[in-house]
């Protein structure tokens, strides 16, 4: 077997002819080759191989197996079609169908370049037939008609392919995740460019087919702007931008574009799923309403002659570029050229929080707005070569060069020329390790927690009232050990075997207060900090709590790996999320996800004190200054009862027995907030206190509804939804 990338071209591979190696990833080889047969017969097609070094990874070859597999079975003119699957010599391949042109990505390299945005109704007939390819595919069954539920999850302009006459395909399924699929895709593996993920993604959450809608409306806007949507000098802030919606960009560079298109890529951008189009075909449909309000027919013949011309350096191929740009202008109502109404029912804002409360909904915590920083490299479509680079001025009367893949993905191939139809995922050292260690930690269950003294009859416990909050936070010294020192009196105070730590940040949840929660048991110290009553981080005088310590136990680093990250921490601001990713040792989205999961822990930790001290320093912000994880306080709140066992609430309601559940007629929160599924609701509308505890346990034979019920019940008094009397 020859060294990778030591092939002599053209090559025998079994029975194809590898002719150009197109790109190499981190996982597999992709080339250019042909397969000859009798009475002169000659097929072009794209081989995609496995990287030898890979071969020998039983879990890598599974998945690629697996992506072949999945990939067969979908049948479809606006998908790159699998003609062929095995292996050489212990080499494993897929042959594809050969796409002869260039992808999404190079025609907005290219379009960037000859400063010139691509047509309104060409990018949204691109995106039309993309959404037609995902319209099948969400809805594809196997062989036995069941449905597949498939996800793509990595939709992005370097897989969207145009063929030279304007077809339109949507490839490379390799980290798409099925229903049925062999080998599983855990929520904490690393998929997907960040640019291009969705919120729920970049979370972590279970995907659905609107993940892949979101996507799409990133490459839409992405079309309509000429620019980069989500974008940041670092990855973690890209992630930030994905995860909180932040259309920054969006506002800025499309003031132009009608009304009603404007609503049309809002909705598919919307941060909750819920407002989003909830299917691919509802989305196209909307697209091709407009264009049909517009007075425009798009083909793909209308397609493949603008990019011809695009990819043409020459002088008449930019006056035919000119031409036809003024030819598919759309004009807004503003210029009275184009009567599209800008009326309509599509969400154009933030969606409503589903937690009732008095204080007004905050606006979501972002990174700064970040300037335009990145630089493409067009390429010249007819001979195959790159063009010169060039960084077009950043005003907002030019198009930057900004559209690219993220640091780290796939190798393209000269915009132009004969692109493959796939390509290597990306890859990073050690993926196979770091992927299976953070599924294992999101998919643990978290260790059972002891919570407090349950007081009788109901929980007559003080409230922590809320107040306005200064303009500015407070920042405040910290010690040796790292903890913060107010140096204040506090604003609140109580003892831990009184007033629980469940309920502290019940009341501090929904007062939606900002500030340093403190929580005493000697010897432990923790302190939570609060932003609008979600836990954003938390300091503790326990080696254990630290995160690189956590990363440690957890198996993403090894011991040399944080020895370094202690050492370079100045240079990072103290931040060891920073400095882990600055060093190479971990990925953003590994840090973003592990650091989230590791701060749900360590507040549920506290839920089992039983006793101690608390202490409330209003408007006091971390001097450390932590990433902003956007947790949810009443999610960890529903988390953390769901780990209580049997034994520990019957002590707790054993007093209470004779005594009377009442839900409250004006809960001061949904009760939908937790997110445990309809079970707190339909409790509450049960619980009119005309039964008592001991009669309503009476009523359940199966132990795990039983469970399910004191669970339940224990969480909507703690949060004063549910009294005894």
């Amino acid at each position: 077997m020859k060294p990778e990338g030591k092939d002599s071209l053209p090559s025998q591979f079994g029975r194809y002819t590898l002719v150009d190696r197109l790109a190499t990833g981190g996982m597999a080889e992709v080339f250019k080759a042909k397969i000859l047969s009798t009475h002169g017969f000659e097929k072009l097609l794209v081989i995609k191989r496995i990287l030898p070094h890979l071969a020998a990874d039983k879990t890598f070859v599974s998945m690629f197996i697996d992506e072949a597999k999945l990939t067969a079975q979908l049948t479809h003119p606006k998908i790159v079609q699998v003609t062929d699957f095995g292996d050489v010599k212990g080499q494993y391949f897929i042959a594809l169908e050969f796409v002869d042109g260039f992808d999404a990505l190079a025609l907005l390299r290219t379009s960037a370049q000859k400063q010139l945005r691509l047509p309104i109704p060409i990018s949204m007939f691109i995106t039309m037939e993309v959404l037609d390819a995902l319209d099948y595919a969400h809805n594809a069954k196997d062989s036995e008609g069941k449905a597949m539920r498939l996800v793509h999850r990595d939709i992005s302009p370097s897989n969207v392919f145009i063929s030279r006459r304007g077809d339109v395909k949507l490839g490379d399924f390799g980290i798409a995740h099925a229903q049925e699929r062999e080998s599983k895709t855990q929520a904490g593996t690393l998929k997907g460019k960040y640019g291009y993920m969705s919120p729920e993604q970049v979370l972590g959450a279970s995907l659905d087919a609107r993940s892949d809608l979101f996507a799409v409306g990133i490459v839409l806007a992405e079309m309509l702007m000429g620019k980069r949507l989500f974008t940041a000098p670092n990855d973690l802030d890209v992630l930030l931008m994905v995860r909180d919606g932040r259309l920054d960009r969006l506002d800025k560079y499309c003031r132009d574009i009608p009304p009603e298109l404007d609503q049309i890529v809002r909705k598919a951008l919307q941060k909750r799923v819920g407002d989003r189009y909830q299917s691919a075909g509802e989305f196209r449909d909307a697209l091709g309403d407009f264009l049909f309000k517009a007075g425009f027919r798009v083909g793909p013949s209308d397609v493949g002659r603008l990019a011809s011309d695009f990819f043409d350096s020459g002088a008449e191929a930019s006056a035919r570029v000119a031409a036809l740009c003024r030819k598919w202008e759309v004009k807004t109502p503003g210029n009275g050229k184009m009567p599209v109404s800008a009326k309509g029912d599509l969400p154009t804002g933030p969606s409503t929080s589903a937690i009732a409360t008095n204080a007004s909904t905050p606006p979501p915590m972002t990174a700064p707005h970040i300037g335009d920083t990145e630089a493409g490299v067009p390429t010249s479509a007819r001979t195959g070569t790159a063009a010169p680079r060039t960084v077009p001025s950043a005003s907002d009367d030019t198009i930057e060069v900004v559209i690219d893949d993220e640091p780290g993905t796939d190798t393209h191939a000269p915009a132009g020329a004969p692109t493959q139809a796939t390509r290597g995922s990306p890859a990073r050292n050690k993926q196979g390790k770091i992927a299976s260690a953070l599924d294992d930690v999101l998919s643990q269950t978290l260790a059972i927690v002891d919570l407090d003294e349950y007081n009788v009859p109901g929980l007559g416990q003080q409230g922590i009232a809320g107040t306005p909050l200064p303009a500015q936070p407070a920042v405040i010294a910290v010690d040796a050990g790292g903890l913060a020192q107010p140096g204040r009196v506090p604003d609140s105070a109580g003892d831990l075997s009184v007033v629980s730590p469940m309920r502290v940040l019940v009341d501090l949840a929904v007062a939606q207060e900002t500030g340093l929660l403190r929580v005493e048991f000697d010897p432990h110290v923790k302190e939570i900090f609060l932003v609008r009553g979600a836990p954003e981080s938390v300091n503790s005088n326990l080696p254990s709590d630290r995160f690189g310590e956590y990363a440690l136990a957890h198996g993403f680093i090894k011991p040399a790996d944080l020895e370094t990250a202690l050492g370079a921490l100045p240079r990072f601001s103290g931040k060891m999320g920073d400095t882990l990713v600055g060093l190479g040792l971990m990925r953003p989205l590994d840090v973003f996800r592990l650091l989230s999961q590791q701060v749900r822990e360590r507040v549920m930790e506290v839920f089992g004190w039983e006793s101690g001290y608390f202490t409330f320093y209003r408007n006091v912000r971390n001097p450390l200054e932590a990433f902003p994880l956007g947790l949810d306080p009443f999610e960890i709140l529903g988390a953390g009862v769901l780990t209580l066992s049997y034994d520990f609430l019957e002590l707790r309601f054993t007093p209470l027995l004779d005594y009377r559940p009442r839900a409250l007629a004006r809960p001061r929160i949904s009760v939908d907030a937790f997110r445990l599924g309809p079970t707190p609701r339909d409790l509450c509308a049960l619980l009119d206190g005309r039964q008592t505890l001991r009669d309503w346990i009476a009523r359940f034979s199966s132990p795990s509804e039983l469970l399910t019920f004191l669970r339940t019940l224990y969480l909507l008094a703690q949060a004063d939804l549910v009294q005894f009397a």
